[in-house]
């Protein structure tokens, strides 16, 4: 499975390939939306702050709204997952999150998926659970998740703040080197570790 970052920038997104379902964290009590959520409502005229308006999507936790995306981003549909009180968010509930997603993705037949990242979006939580969870903490779950349903999807597209992509592209690369089959070979870690 191919595994890649794209900034939460419009520009960005524009030119990235077609893709089948693009899931973004809506909260509970955070409004207005921020981050990916935020980006996805501005580019739809939106929709997303009209459909909360109107109790259709609220952000509990669990809560999954599908709709089409109108051919107005690369991805050909949104799954708004609600992810419920900002402050509560914890990496279980992000496992549990991915867990439905990609349920939802297989009954879609999704099979190219982009993903944000509900771990920072414009501010940190401070205090609660939320406040241990990294960017670099949600993306390891996520990928936790990923591996433990191989089959489910072909690509992942995580969508992240331009702040940390440097540091969460490190993350995959080490991933990618330890997938090669020369990483497996003994003596492989000493010369991937002088590199």
């Amino acid at each position: 499975m191919q595994v890649s970052l794209l900034p939460i920038e419009l520009a960005r997104w524009d030119q990235a390939p077609p893709g089948d379902a693009v899931c973004v964290p809506v909260w509970s009590d955070v409004r207005p939306l921020r981050g990916a959520a935020g980006l996805l409502d501005w580019r739809m005229c939106g929709r997303l702050s009209a459909m909360l308006a109107a109790g259709k999507v609220t952000g509990a936790d669990g809560e999954q709204t599908l709709f089409p995306s109108a051919h107005r981003l690369p991805w050909r549909l949104v799954l708004a997952l609600g992810a419920g009180p900002r402050r509560e968010f914890s990496a279980e509930r992000l496992q549990a999150s991915v867990r439905r997603t990609l349920k939802a993705a297989r009954g879609l037949g999704a099979r190219r998926l982009a993903l944000a990242l509900p771990a920072r979006d414009g501010e940190r939580a401070t205090t609660g659970p939320a406040a241990t969870l990294t960017s670099r903490r949600a993306l390891d779950v996520v990928l936790q998740e990923v591996d433990a349903t191989p089959d489910a999807i072909d690509e992942l597209t995580v969508l992240v703040p331009a702040t940390v992509q440097k540091e969460l592209g490190e993350v995959l690369r080490l991933r990618a080197v330890r997938a090669t089959p020369e990483a497996r070979r003994p003596g492989a870690a000493r010369r991937v570790q002088k590199t």
